[in-house]
Formats: structure tokens, C-alpha cells, sequence
């Protein structure tokens, strides 16, 4: 761990310094002449006056919020004299402040105060927040103390650098909030000389004082945290590690944790307020001797998420001292269905190793999926329950498995009637909770049922007459907690209903049992051969739609013209031999949205026990009657699509072959033979006509998307994994594109763009697309299936175009086994690519490359590709800062120095960035699918 020395300057010092920055400072050591002018003019910011001595500017982050992000690393020491007049924050002393002023950046293990010694106070004022990224955590060091207090209005919040730049937030992107106290725990035989190891970075924690102060939280949320080391140490949302009485806890929630919620490891720190979502592991934890309190605890898991609400420890020995024995009251654990990534089932509460508990009015509320809510587990743990150390009253558990006993097996020799235990104390009750999401209806048992005068069981409690972390009445989760209540995210989704009957125009089949990875599947309507009259896919939540028996052909060829719509929310399947073609002349409407898109799949992908993979059905075709270079005469014009030999081609570059808006197409691209494979939206021919917005092309087996000829535009292009071209254009295609991200899989892919035209010398029209707003993430420079390699974009074949705001951002490895292939390559095999780059019909500007090997031009002698490149106006090559393809929000390469495209041709969409995100909006947010 690097340990940074906080300190404060002195008078020289800070002359210097500011000298150095620019400050019209002089330094006199006589008194024999007069002083020298001094600018009156600050040379430092109110942050850098203030936080200067211990925390520095981010370089990688420069703006969040419409604030600067400040980093902090390493250890906070106290310093010598004050650093600020504390009007944002600062230090003084031992006492350090943070400002809600900037966003804070942690890097690293940042550690308060020394173990016991150079202590410091580490103040946080309401509504700051924090970030952090994987290996970056908080941690209070013993003697230490954070008074993170916000306010219902103002809450502080620990994020990850992700969600706060506007990305999807997820379980694992950074540690957590770690604190350290010197309260008694059980793994220390010698209180007066304990030094028990935290489990991530081997902090020291424990003593002998259960009163110790570690500071206050108060309306603190910590979301997103929980990176893993390895199979046993994961960090926690919050830890409390030996954390003593005097500390203060309450309003808190940690919210999508790849490990626990909160954990306690000994100690007799309490809890109040506190709400618990989505967590991987348990939600809360305790082991080693904790002694605390917690009450009004609301605990949501996520399905197929989460395993326990509590998991209840104290050690393997039943005589070490002190033994878990917290004070629990109204709780209500909303117990998930299914099992998490690590195979564990959703649970309520198990009670083990050794621990006691005295718990009140808790409310678990278990689901048809959910596994056992109330276990009691291990012949020690059954001990304390016979000598009436596990006490649970006045409670009420709503599941379907209420209680599991223990059983004789390889671990104990005591057997338990847990169910027994459970109902034989005084006020517990299994039944109907009768709850409004967590909130208990006017109906419910809960509003009566709890254990009154609870102060007097435990004067760390309130009164709180009712079972659960609710009165029915007042909710106090609102105001400052996240993804709880509907106007977090907007309003409900529509949910779909179910269908009694197939649409007319599909075939109807039973689904059978057990069968599909969706279990409310209960209708297959299939799809099959020639469609010739209008027909809609309706959406419903119990129906999949299955293509089968090869090409099913939508109308026909400029005749018996028709129609296939597709509702929002529908999914298509796909057998291995079949694709969905749209002739000439007919049209497809398929309109999804944000919250429903339409998707097209293979059917291993939808099958128990399946996998999907490149190449395992065929991807949407559309034929249309604009221009193609194929046809030497556009008036009678069937060129003939490379599978299934289908007519396209004509004289109309403004034909309307529909609308695919929200469309996500999956393991498709079948291979015929070397020459002949699918793509997985092939656009031949498509007029402009057509609108095409918000899809995904996800593995397939050749190319993303690929046009041949015509005009067809496209907003909002996310291609992923594609095994050859993401992006491929030939034979005149003429329309634009904005907002084309394209990633790559390590040796499973080729090129981010292939343009082509044509190798005849008078075949028209020449290929000339307008593409505005790319970001092109090359894989790996190791060969595919196919012996090429992962590389940007190719121009070649005679085309032309004009490309504005793209970034190319190669890996930058050490072999060429480790970085992406050349970035951009120009191909002057036939002599009218270098026409057109001299003219001026071929363009690059407000463009930028990040790549090991940036350029390379082959039998292009005529022109060098890297001096073409940077003479044309925007363009540079250097490095660029991307996460998941976005820049971060104060960037200042691609940030306000694009090109408005708008002024080129009034289709795009005005901007002023290089790229296809603009660092704070993520346009595949809520509809696309998110690679592994």
C-alpha cells in the first residue's frame, strides 16, 4: 500500500509553491527594503486550498455532477496545523473534512488513521458522494472514527465509478466501507492484547472496550460494492469489524453487493433503519461474538440473486467468549425464488455455529421458489436453543417451507424439531403476512401481532407494537434509499399479459413441460414457409414464437406483397435451419421499445440446458428495391442474395421495406460453405424508406449487419461478438449511420467496419455512406476460426465515404497475441479507392486512433495512410480514456471536439463529440443484451 504523508506547508513553503503555480510571490530575508507587491489574485481554487495537503485532483476523471472529482489514496494522517477555514472542507489537525463540493475518488485501500496511533476524525457532509472501482475501498482504522452523516434530503453515497458515469451499475465494481473498532471478539484469547486480521487487507481489529466510538453513519448508501480477491475473501457492503457501542448506525442501505450486505465480526455496535437489496451473498451477517442490536431492517432479495437474508455465527467452539448474542426486532426479509451464480438457494434465516439471538416481531415472507426461511443448523447452535439462549417471539412466517429441522448426519448427532421450537414461544405465527410490496395492509396480522414494550426487553429499542420493519402507515425507506420505489427509475413497466390462443397466421403447439428456460411458457406459435397475408406477432407472457423449415419468406417477390408485424416484447426462436426473410415489395414492422425490445434467438438459447453460440439458425434478411452495383440496368435488376439465391435490387433508392426499432438478433449467421454464410441483419438493397433504429446483433457467426447497395439509414447500432465484420458494405450501399458501437471477442472476430464497392471500373452506383459518432473496440490481434485476425476498419474495393467522430481504441499489449491488429487500413488493390481519397470522396475527420499499430496501407503507394489521415481536419492519434466504449464525463479528447454532422446532411442528429456516447447518456440502457 502506498502511504501518502499528509502535512501542511509552512509559510515558505507555501510561497513556493505558489510561485511555482504562477503566483507573483517574493521571498525576503532582510527588513532593509520595502516588501516587494503581491498579486492579490488567489492562485488556488477554494478545493485546492482546502484538500490540497491530503488529496489531490483526479486525472482520469475530471468532472462529475458538474463537480471536480478529487482523489483520495493511501493513509489520512493527522497534520501539523490547519489546511482551511472548513467553508467546504479541509483539514485541521487530526480532523479531516470532505466537502460535498467535488466528487471524492478513492484509489486503492484508503485508510483513516493509523492502528490506534496518528488517529483521525474523518467528517463527510450530507450529499457527498463517493466512487471507487475494483481494489479501491474506505477502511476507519482502530481509534480512528467517520462521522458520515447525510440527511433524508442529502444522503452521502458510495457508488461505483460505472454507475456514476452513467453506466449499468453492478454487483463487484468496487470494495466497500470498512470499519475497524477495538470492541471484544472471540477469536482473540487475550482481549487486552487482540489483533484479529480482517479478512481483506489484514487491517488489525478487536480490544477490550465494548463502549468504542468509531463515529456515526447516518442516511449513507453503498451501492454496487463487493469486489472479489478470491473464493473467500469478498468484501462487504459495510463491515463492522470489532466496531463498539458508541458508534452510531442508522438510515443505511447497501444495495446490489457481490458479498454480504453487512457483516459483524464481534463487537456491540447497533443498527437502526436500515434496508438491504439485491445483495449476492447473505444480506446480514454476523460471527465472532457480535453483541449489537438492529431494528427496523428492511431485507429484499433478488431473484436468482441472493442466498440468506441473515446468516447467524459465532464460533465453532461454544465456549468462546463472548458468544454472538444480538437483539434483532422488526425485520421483514422478502426471501427471493431460485438459486444465485454460486448455486446457493434464496433463504430467510439460518442460526448457527454456536450463536444466541433474542429476536422480536420478525416478519419472513418467503415466495413458491423461495428455499427454507427459518433453519437452525449444528449440534452447538441446538444446545443454546435447549437452554433457551435462541429466543424468537412475536413473529410471522409467510412461506411455503416456514421451517427447516436439523437432522442426524456426518456433522451432528442432535436431531431438532425446528418447527416445534418456533411456535412453541410466545407470539409466533405462520400464515398470511397480507403485505403491499414490503408495506403490511390494512388486513395484516402484522399491525397487531408484535411484542409490545420492547424497551423494557432491550433499552437499546423502540416501542414498535406491530411484526416487521413497518407500521402500515409510514414509511421510512423513502426520500434517500434507490431501486425501491417506482418513481426511482420511472414509472412500472407494462407488464405482458398471457395469450389464450396462437395469432392467425401461425401454427399453435403446447410447450412442454420443463422444456423452456422460461417456465410460464405455455403456447409455441411457429412460423413456417411463405407468409402472404398480413400477420401479427402478438406479445405475451406465456408465448414464443418459433421459425422453422428453413426460409420463412415474408410475401412475395414484388407480389402478393405482406405484412409481418411484431409487438413489443415479443422473442422468436429460431431451429437450426431456418431464417426470416422479408422479400421485395412486402414489409416488416417490427417496433419494440426500451423496456420490451423484440427479440430473435436460436433455440438452444431458449431450451433447459441449452447454450447460445455463434451459428445456430440463420438472421433477419431484408430484400429491397434500391440501387445495387450488381445490376448493370436498375429497371431490371435481380441480383441474387448470397443464401437461398432470393431476388433483390432496383431503381428505387427511397423503397420502405418497414421498421426494425429495438430489435436484438442472437447466435445467428449459419454457414452454407466458405463463401456463402448469413449475417445477422442483412440489408440488400434496403431504400431509405425503411427506418432501422435501437438493434443489436449479438455472436454471429459472420457479419453484424451487411449491406448491399441501397440506402437504408440506421441510428442506435450496438454489434457484439460478431465472429467476421461487424459492420460490412458492398455494392454501392448509400445511406448513413450515428451511434455504432462495436466491440469484439478475443480471436473470435475480424473487422469493425469491411467497405467495399465494387472491382469493374463504370459499375454504379459507387459505395458512399455518410457515418457520423462511432466507437470501435478491436479485439486481440489472434486469429478466428477463419485465420484473421481482430482489427478496426478496412477501406478497399473502390468505395468512398465520409466518416466523422470515430474513435478506434485498440488493446495495447506487449505481443501481438495481446493487442488488437492495425486500426485503419486502406486497400488500393483496385486504383479508384486512391481516386477517391485524392478527390476527397473518401474521408476521416474529428477522428481519433488509439492503437499500437494505428495505420497500414497495402499496394497503395500513392498514398501514405498515416500522413492522409492526420492531414485531414480533427483527426489525431493518441490515447483516449473509455469505459464499457464511454468517456468519462470530463473528458477533453472526445469530449466538445467533434463535428456536427447535422451540417453535413440534416438526418444526424447534432453533436459535438468524437464517438458514439456523449459520457453521460448510455442509449442501450434498459433494451440491449449485455455480454459476458
Amino acid at each position: 500500500m502506498e502511504l501518502k504523508t499528509l502535512f501542511k506547508l509552512g509559510a515558505i513553503a507555501s510561497a513556493l509553491i505558489l510561485a511555482g503555480c504562477g503566483g507573483d510571490i517574493n521571498i525576503k530575508t532582510g527588513d532593509d527594503s520595502a516588501p516587494a507587491p503581491v498579486d492579490p489574485t488567489p492562485t488556488e481554487t477554494p478545493q485546492e486550498q482546502a484538500y490540497g495537503g491530503f488529496a489531490e485532483k483526479s486525472t482520469g476523471i475530471a468532472d462529475l455532477d458538474g463537480k471536480q472529482v478529487w482523489k483520495l489514496s493511501g493513509l489520512l494522517q493527522p497534520a501539523a496545523a490547519s489546511a482551511s477555514t472548513f467553508a467546504t472542507g479541509g483539514q485541521d489537525g487530526n480532523e479531516i473534512t470532505l466537502g460535498n463540493d467535488v466528487v471524492w475518488e478513492l484509489d486503492g485501500p484508503v485508510v483513516v488513521g493509523g492502528d490506534n496511533e496518528n488517529s483521525v476524525v474523518l467528517n463527510i457532509l450530507p450529499g457527498t458522494k463517493f466512487i471507487g472501482g475494483d481494489g479501491d475501498y474506505l477502511v476507519v482504522s482502530r481509534g480512528s472514527q467517520i462521522n458520515a452523516v447525510g440527511t433524508e434530503d442529502a444522503p452521502i453515497v458510495f457508488t461505483s465509478v460505472d454507475a456514476a458515469l452513467g453506466q449499468e451499475g453492478e454487483p463487484g465494481q468496487w470494495g466497500g466501507l470498512v470499519l475497524l473498532g477495538n470492541a471484544p471478539v472471540n477469536t482473540c484469547p487475550d482481549l487486552n492484547a487482540c489483533d484479529a486480521s480482517f479478512e481483506v487487507g489484514d487491517f488489525p481489529y478487536g480490544g477490550n472496550n465494548p463502549e468504542d466510538n468509531s463515529g456515526s453513519l447516518k442516511y449513507v448508501r453503498v451501492e454496487f460494492g463487493g469486489f472479489k480477491i478470491n473464493d473467500t475473501q469478498e468484501m462487504n457492503g459495510i463491515s463492522f469489524a470489532g466496531v463498539g457501542s458508541g458508534t452510531e448506525v442508522e438510515y443505511i442501505q447497501v444495495h446490489e453487493n457481490n458479498d454480504d450486505g453487512v457483516e459483524f465480526w464481534g463487537g456491540n455496535v447497533s443498527l437502526s433503519k436500515v434496508v438491504l437489496t439485491n445483495n449476492f451473498d447473505d444480506s446480514l451477517d454476523w460471527t465472532n461474538g457480535w453483541q449489537g442490536s438492529a431494528q427496523h431492517v428492511l431485507i429484499m432479495q433478488k431473484d436468482n440473486g441472493s442466498n440468506r437474508g441473515i446468516e447467524a455465527d459465532s464460533n465453532s467452539d461454544i465456549d468462546a467468549d463472548p458468544k454472538s448474542n444480538p437483539t434483532l426486532a422488526n425485520f421483514t426479509i422478502l426471501v427471493a425464488n431460485g438459486t444465485n451464480d454460486g448455486g446457493d438457494d434464496a433463504e430467510g434465516i439460518i442460526l448457527r455455529k454456536a450463536t444466541a439471538v433474542n429476536a422480536y416481531n420478525m416478519l419472513v415472507k418467503g415466495d413458491a421458489d423461495s428455499g427454507e426461511c427459518l433453519e437452525i443448523d449444528g449440534d452447538n447452535t441446538v444446545i443454546n436453543a435447549q437452554n433457551g439462549e435462541l429466543v424468537f417471539t412475536h413473529s410471522l412466517i409467510d412461506c411455503v417451507e416456514p421451517t427447516k429441522d436439523q437432522k442426524v448426519d456426518e456433522d451432528n448427532q442432535l436431531a431438532y424439531d425446528v418447527h416445534a421450537w418456533y411456535t412453541g414461544q410466545e407470539g409466533n405465527l405462520i400464515g398470511a403476512s397480507a403485505l403491499d410490496g414490503y408495506m403490511p395492509t390494512a388486513s395484516s396480522v402484522a399491525l397487531t401481532g408484535g411484542k409490545a414494550d420492547l424497551g423494557n426487553s432491550d433499552a437499546r429499542l423502540m416501542d414498535a407494537e406491530y411484526i416487521g420493519a413497518f407500521d402500515g402507515t409510514n414509511d421510512w425507506t423513502l426520500g434517500w434509499t434507490t431501486a425501491i420505489h417506482d418513481d426511482d427509475g420511472g414509472s412500472t413497466p407494462v407488464e405482458l399479459q398471457p395469450l389464450t390462443s396462437c395469432p392467425v397466421g401461425t401454427t399453435q403447439e403446447m410447450a412442454i413441460d420443463g422444456l423452456y428456460k422460461d417456465a410460464d411458457v405455455e403456447l409455441i406459435c411457429g412460423l413456417e414457409g411463405n407468409v402472404l397475408t398480413n400477420t401479427t406477432l402478438l406479445a405475451g407472457s406465456n408465448v414464443l414464437y418459433k421459425l422453422s423449415g428453413g426460409a420463412v419468406l415474408v410475401g412475395g417477390d414484388n407480389e402478393n406483397s405482406a405484412t409481418l408485424s411484431i409487438q413489443a416484447g415479443v422473442e422468436i426462436f429460431s431451429e437450426e435451419d431456418s431464417y426470416l426473410a422479408i422479400n421485395r415489395g412486402s414489409k416488416i414492422m417490427a417496433m419494440g421499445n426500451a423496456d420490451m425490445p423484440i427479440v430473435m434467438t436460436s433455440q438452444e438459447d431458449v431450451i433447459v440446458g441449452g447454450e447460445g453460440e455463434r451459428g445456430q439458425w440463420g438472421g433477419l434478411v431484408l430484400l429491397g428495391n434500391g440501387l445495387t452495383n450488381k445490376c448493370p440496368d436498375k429497371n431490371a435488376c435481380d441480383a441474387s442474395f448470397e443464401v437461398g439465391d432470393h431476388a433483390y435490387g432496383g431503381n428505387d433508392n427511397t423503397d420502405s421495406s418497414g421498421t426494425i426499432s429495438y430489435v436484438v438478433v442472437k447466435y445467428a449467421g449459419f454457414k452454407i460453405n466458405d463463401t456463402q454464410e448469413m449475417n445477422g441483419i442483412s440489408f440488400a438493397a434496403v431504400g431509405s424508406g425503411t427506418q432501422v433504429d435501437h438493434i443489436q446483433v449479438h455472436a454471429n457467426g459472420d457479419d453484424g449487419v451487411e449491406f448491399w447497395g441501397g440506402a437504408v439509414n440506421l441510428k442506435y447500432v450496438y454489434l457484439t461478438h460478431n465472429f467476421d465484420d461487424s459492420l460490412d458494405w458492398t455494392n454501392g450501399w448509400q445511406g448513413k449511420a450515428q451511434f455504432v458501437y462495436i466491440t469484439h471477442e478475443d480471436g473470435f472476430a475480424n473487422r469493425g467496419f469491411e467497405g467495399d464497392s465494387h472491382k469493374n471500373d463504370g459499375d454504379t452506383p459507387t459505395s458512399h455512406p455518410l457515418i457520423s459518432n462511432v466507437t470501435i473496440l478491436p479485439g486481440v490481434d489472434v486469429e478466428n476460426g477463419s485465420g484473421d485476425k481482430g482489427e478496426g476498419i478496412i477501406l478497399r474495393v473502390a468505395t468512398e465515404a465520409e466518416i466523422y467522430n470515430m474513435v478506434i481504441q485498440g488493446r495495447k499489449g506487449s505481443t501481438s497475441d495481446t493487442e488488437s491488429g492495425e486500426c485503419i487500413e486502406l486497400d488500393g488493390t483496385y486504383p479508384s479507392l486512391v481516386d477517391g481519397v485524392n478527390s476527397g470522396a473518401l474521408l476521416i475527420e474529428h477522428s481519433v486512433v488509439d492503437c499500437n499499430e494505428p495505420f497500414k496501407g497495402t499496394e497503395m503507394g500513392a498514398v501514405d495512410v498515416e500522413t492522409w489521415f492526420l492531414s485531414l481536419t480533427g483527426n489525431s492519434a493518441q490515447a483516449v480514456s473509455l469505459t464499457d466504449g464511454m468517456p468519462a464525463a470530463g473528458d477533453s479528447v472526445l469530449l466538445g471536439t467533434g463535428k456536427d454532422a447535422s451540417t453535413v446532411d440534416s438526418w444526424f442528429d447534432s453533436t459535438d463529440y468524437i464517438g458514439a456516447f456523449d459520457g453521460e447518456n448510455d442509449w442501450r440502457e434498459g433494451w440491449a443484451y449485455t455480454p459476458n
